[in-house]
This record gives structure tokens, sequence and C-alpha cells, in this order.
């Protein structure tokens, strides 16, 4: 499997607080049968500073850790929308995912449907790929599911996290995951895993209860080959 949605970079947000509990993240994702992360530290104003610097050299320490295990490592950025986004990462202040067209966007619980697709519009006419993290929390879509798809006809990807889909965060945000699932509007499940006990790593759970549910194809869509996409770019370049 591929996990293209995670804070396993210690250091710089809310996930991981050390080396040491990096090492374990990625010693849980290996048993999971995860090969392939994309580490995706916030870029929030005035939340998360996103120090370039130090993002860089944690992730260095950390690759010799993630070859020993057979995991490939790449940089990206969890990126909360705003005016200025796309001009960051075509300056190279932030990361798309592991450099390539994709870009993984945030919005704010109370986003508006109308921003929503303005900023996706925006991403799209710079030539980039938005896939939205986590589509669940966005009460403008989980109000009117089909808005993904809306979305997904634009262009964009759309995004769920695996404690969504299992139940993790309530009934009826499982629900709405179910109903997205049953339509096929998702493009790709990631952990947006942050740390060993705090919304741990649940991939083989989740691809296990997918598979079960909507059947193995589309499992192994949602969890080795649409992200083997956006990988695939990364070796492209």
């Amino acid at each position: 499997m591929i996990d293209i949605h995670c804070h396993l970079l210690f250091g710089v947000d809310d996930g991981s607080d050390s080396l040491e509990e990096s090492v374990g993240m990625l010693e849980k994702a290996s048993k999971q049968g995860i090969d392939s992360i994309i580490l995706t530290p916030h870029y929030r104003h005035a939340m998360f500073s996103y120090n370039n610097d130090t993002i860089e050299q944690n992730f260095r320490t950390l690759l010799p850790y993630a070859k020993k295990l057979g995991i490939k490592l790449f940089l990206g950025t969890e990126y909360h929308v705003n005016s200025y986004m796309m001009d960051y990462f075509q300056k190279g202040r932030c990361h798309t995912l592991g450099d390539t067209r994709y870009v993984l966007t945030e919005y704010s619980h109370e986003s508006q449907y109308s921003y929503i697709v303005q900023m996706t519009q925006e991403v799209l006419r710079k030539g980039a790929i938005p896939v939205i993290a986590h589509v669940e929390r966005y009460g403008a879509i989980t109000e009117e599911p089909a808005r993904a798809q809306e979305l997904r006809d634009m262009g964009a990807w759309i995004q769920c996290n695996c404690d969504a889909v299992l139940g993790n965060e309530g009934r009826k945000t499982k629900k709405f995951c179910k109903k997205l699932l049953k339509e096929g509007w998702i493009d790709v499940i990631a952990s947006d895993s942050h740390g060993l006990l705090k919304r741990t790593c649940k991939m083989e759970e989740c691809f296990k209860y997918v598979s079960r549910k909507f059947g193995a194809d589309y499992a192994g869509e949602l969890f080795e080959r649409n992200p083997g996409i956006i990988i695939s770019e990364i070796h492209r370049q």
C-alpha cells in the first residue's frame, strides 16, 4: 500500500514528537504492508510555521531508517488553502506531493462550497491537480455528498481518512464515507496518522474493511493503484 497523507515527520507540526516516534510509526506502517509514504507536514498560517530547513533536515535524518524497512519516503505538504498557495508551491517554499503536479489541499470545517470550488479551479488553472484532504470534514460537502463527484468532474481527487471510513470519527461520518464508497466518489484513502498513541495508522484494517464491503478491486484502486499514479510521476521526474 501507499500512504499519501501522514504526519510521520518528527518535530515539525502536531504529528510525531521525536525521531523515536517517527521510527516507531515507520515500523508500524511496514507491518501493515505500506512500502511508500508521502510525508505531509501542515502548512497553515498562524498555526504551523512550516520551517522548510527543519523539514528537509528531519526528512534526511529519517531516510536511512525507512530504507532499512524497505519503505520509500517522499516529501509533501498538507496545505491549508489560501490565495497565495500556488505561488508558494511554484517558488519552492512548500512541497507538492513528492514535488509532482498533485497538491494536498485542506479547508476549514466551515468553508463554503463556493470557496472550495473557487480554489479547486485556481489549482487546476495553474496546471496542478488538487487532492482534497479528508473530505469528510467539510460540512459543505457532507451535507450534499454529490458535491464530491462535482469536484472530481472538475479534475480534483477526493481523499478520505481511514479513521473516518472505519467509524472512529462517528456514525454520521462513517455513513457519509459509505455513501461515497458506494458511489465510487473516493480516489484515495490515507492514514492521516499523527503518532503511535494518537490518530494511529489503520491502513491495513481499513483496506480489509473496504475489500470486504466494496470489493478487493476498489480497495486496490484506493490504497495502491491511484496513489501509485502519484508515485510513478515522482519516478518520471
